[in-house]
């Protein structure tokens, strides 16, 4: 889907958009949250955020890389990765500043920022750090992390090839599978206040190379050969259907042993759930549907300025989640209310979209103006006598 992509594809975005709306709709305990949660089978939408998100890094910054370099590329990617450590923090400390002064009267928030609560200073000085990071705040460090870790990847790439590049990330992600990280690392919690998120950096930090990887190949040329298609989209198929019928309790339980469930973890991301969403991923790419845009186009809306959106959401859901939970609400009124959560995100992402649009046009005004002061500036030095030249600039 993203193979030899000229311009904005309205799918990609179409897909971040759902992913948006299911992440929102999780966030809010409601009855509305437990019928979106992992909907699609044993892969939740982190997954295809994560994965996503670095498929299009790849494109875009591996297109970088090849047209104008090295350094060009990682000032990029690093100056994206800091942008998203400022949404990060700027997130993050009013919402711990709200826990620290309201959570005696409000019980959502003493739950939700229980461990901050109790290392409040320690906290403060290890949130910059990444290493302090309360429930909702874990997924923008993991951007932020492997953002900075991308320009090293796409230059391993390429002096090696992708092959290198995910063998030695498939180990990280072994270690993961059998706790070996957590081994090695001891419990540093023990000293300091940490608390990294609930996903394991070793493991999904696959998720991110074999986006990576996906995406710069893309780039370079068609992912998947048209004759392959046909075979990989049926297996594929055949794995989502699995999925689907077993995660929505549709699987006859005699041919489905209940600790396969343990290869399915979502924050050591198992392996059979790593094979779920591999599927997913195979099969759009054998597929490749041509939806109408048109039909996308509010959805997408979120898609394009999904940090914005993502980041907008986190205080909603919390807000929504202490009236929910102070209130005693029943289930039609948390419906609502979540309901009411998601479409909040359709008027900031127009707003965000009005605003993109403005700083284009102003951005190619003053281009346009500066291409008009060049031309003029070059006219007036064909036309002035070659001493005049030497004549230093007023100021």
């Amino acid at each position: 889907m993203i193979t030899g992509v000229k311009r904005r594809d309205t799918r990609l975005d179409a897909i971040r958009g759902v992913l948006l709306i299911i992440m929102a709709a999780v966030h809010v305990p409601t009855p509305l949250s437990h019928l979106l949660q992992e909907p699609f089978g044993f892969t939740s939408a982190a997954e295809g955020f994560i994965f996503l998100g670095a498929a299009l890094a790849g494109y875009v910054y591996g297109k970088s890389h090849v047209q104008a370099g090295w350094t060009v590329m990682s000032g990029k990617v690093w100056a994206r990765a800091r942008w998203v450590y400022f949404i990060h923090l700027a997130m993050l400390v009013p919402a711990v500043a709200l826990a620290w002064v309201a959570s005696n009267r409000l019980a959502p928030l003493a739950n939700q920022f229980h461990d901050f609560l109790a290392h409040p200073w320690g906290s403060l000085v290890l949130m910059p750090l990444l290493l302090h990071q309360p429930p909702l705040f874990d997924i923008l460090p993991l951007y932020v992390i492997f953002l900075g870790l991308t320009p090293l990847l796409l230059a391993a790439a390429r002096r090696r090839g992708w092959g290198i590049v995910l063998a030695v990330s498939a180990l990280g992600w072994l270690m993961a599978q059998f706790k070996l990280d957590a081994r090695v690392l001891g419990d540093p919690s023990r000293l300091l206040p940490l608390r990294l998120g609930s996903f394991d950096l070793a493991a999904w930090q696959f998720l991110w190379v074999a986006g990576l990887a996906v995406g710069e190949t893309a780039f370079r040329r068609p992912l998947i050969r048209r004759e392959w298609r046909p075979g990989l989209g049926a297996v594929s198929l055949m794995i989502v259907l699995v999925g689907l019928l077993s995660r929505h309790g549709l699987w006859p339980q005699a041919w489905f042993s209940q600790d396969l469930y343990l290869w399915m973890d979502k924050w050591t991301l198992g392996p059979l759930r790593l094979l779920n969403f591999a599927a997913w991923v195979a099969l759009l790419l054998a597929w490749n549907p041509a939806l109408l845009p048109p039909l996308l186009s509010p959805v997408a809306l979120l898609g394009r300025h999904s940090l914005a959106v993502f980041s907008f959401h986190v205080p909603l859901a919390i807000g929504a989640t202490i009236l929910i939970q102070t209130g005693s609400l029943s289930s039609v009124p948390q419906i609502l209310i979540g309901l009411l959560v998601i479409a909040t995100l359709f008027p900031w992402a127009a707003w965000q979209e009005r605003h993109s649009r403005r700083r284009d046009r102003a951005n190619a005004t003053l281009a346009a103006a500066a291409a008009v002061a060049s031309a003029g500036a070059a006219g007036e030095k064909q036309a002035t006598p070659a001493n005049w030249a030497e004549v230093p600039a007023p100021g």
